[in-house]
């Protein structure tokens, strides 16, 4: 999925997205859980879609992901708004 659709996809399903170099985050006012994804390299495609709760991180130190990854933006959106 090419990065511009992810966000109107995003905007449309009432998120508000956020860039941090290749990180995109995106959270629903209310909502627990935050969807991310990141740019593939130096393409427009988006790559690596999850979504985690808020307060939770993942720890490289003790070997924790805190995201739950999926398939496609769809499954994503959905599980952040479970």
């Amino acid at each position: 999925m090419k990065i511009q659709n992810a966000i109107n996809k995003l905007n449309k399903a009432g998120f508000k997205v956020n860039q941090n170099g290749i990180w995109f985050t995106a959270q629903k006012e209310g909502c627990l859980y935050v969807v991310e994804f990141r740019r593939n390299g130096n393409s427009e495609d988006a790559t690596g879609i999850s979504y985690r709760h808020d307060s939770d991180h993942s720890d490289s130190m003790r070997d924790y992901c805190a995201s739950f990854f999926c398939d496609n933006l769809t499954r994503a959106i959905r599980g952040a708004l479970a």
